[in-house]
């Protein structure tokens, strides 16, 4: 607020306004001030204007010193505790100077003079900084109204591309190749297909207006689509999950570890002689762990880069750890933070 650009009009008619209110009610005479009112009205515009300055710099100096050394109180408790010692500086010099130059420089004579402006400055300083905290909360309320409509936007697009994954042609016709083969030579494998098939799209659909989801759940999801991806490549992916019981109370965004396994299965080789591995463990942190060995396709079909953007999107939003992605040695890791959530 302290930075607007009609900053200074704003000050001239705070000092205006404050100057009328003390020449129309006799302050002055009523002060034993015997000063000129051209100077009463000089004092009152560069007492208002010196701590409207003043406040501008403690808004731009307290981030800054927060940032090198954070400290546990509010920044606008701060800067009003601030702006308490910034008035006494303001004024202090002004009654002496221009006070002691009409009322001579006794502190007997002055001590009215220091009086009355030791509360005007107090009140315009009370004035701007509730000015200010209301402008800095209503700034914080359309922030958060636009990280809420930035978390809708990006779990929409997350959901649009899982299910575009999902019901895409390529994975249908896949998967109905797969479907197609069994018939003939193993029915009953045909028929457990059918039925996997079926829990990756009942589960798609029942998460897709969920925030979060259990770590339980989504292990059940990854158990069929394993199945289904272990069995469209025959022994060119192997997927082995290690969580333990205790972590899947644990919450993740949904769609996310989907993704993962389709980005690890998007970059890689994955044929007999050479298998893609892909594990998907828990560390301490906690945090859910998939990591699968490097080995690059020559040719990767059109991406949108969107994937793992959109998750460490949503986990910023819900959480304050990040999305971890580091390939070194061979091997491509991804770590996403799990969730615990309070009780009620």
């Amino acid at each position: 607020m302290f930075a607007h650009r009609y900053r200074y009009l704003f000050v001239a008619l705070l000092a205006g306004y404050s100057y009328l209110n003390l020449h129309f009610l006799d302050t002055l005479p009523r002060y034993q001030i015997t000063a000129p009112n051209w100077v009463a009205a000089g004092v009152v515009l560069a007492i208002v204007w010196l701590i409207w300055e003043g406040n501008h710099l403690l808004s731009r100096g307290i981030p800054a010193a927060q940032r090198r050394w954070p400290w546990p109180w509010h920044p606008l408790l701060i800067h009003f505790v601030l702006s308490l010692l910034l008035v006494l500086v303001v004024i202090v010099p002004i009654v002496w100077f221009v006070g002691g130059a009409f009322e001579g420089h006794s502190l007997t004579n002055l001590v009215l003079v220091f009086k009355l402006c030791l509360v005007f400055g107090y009140r315009v300083n009370l004035f701007i900084n509730i000015l200010n905290a209301v402008e800095f909360l209503f700034r914080q309320y359309r922030q958060s109204q636009l990280e809420a409509e930035q978390l809708k936007k990006t779990t929409v697009q997350a959901e649009l591309q899982a299910l575009k994954a999902q019901v895409n042609p390529h994975f249908l016709f896949n998967n109905f190749n797969v479907l197609s083969s069994l018939v003939d030579k193993d029915p009953a494998s045909a028929k457990e297909f059918i039925q996997q098939l079926s829990n990756v799209y009942r589960h798609v659909l029942d998460q897709s207006n969920r925030e979060l989801v259990s770590l339980s759940e989504e292990m059940q999801f990854l158990e069929s689509y394993s199945y289904l991806l272990k069995t469209r490549f025959n022994g060119g992916l192997r997927i082995q999950l290690n969580v333990p019981e205790p972590y899947r109370h644990y919450y993740i965004v949904p769609a996310a570890l989907q993704m993962v396994l389709e980005n690890a299965i998007k970059h890689n080789i994955s044929s007999h002689n050479r298998p893609l591995t892909i594990n998907v463990s828990v560390e301490d942190s906690p945090g859910l762990v998939v990591t699968n060995n490097v080995q690059p396709k020559t040719e990767v079909e059109g991406s949108t880069r969107v994937g793992l953007r959109n998750i460490s999107q949503r986990y910023r939003f819900i959480t304050q750890r990040d999305v971890s992605v580091v390939q070194q040695d061979g091997t491509f890791r991804v770590t996403l933070p799990l969730i615990r959530l309070s009780k009620p």
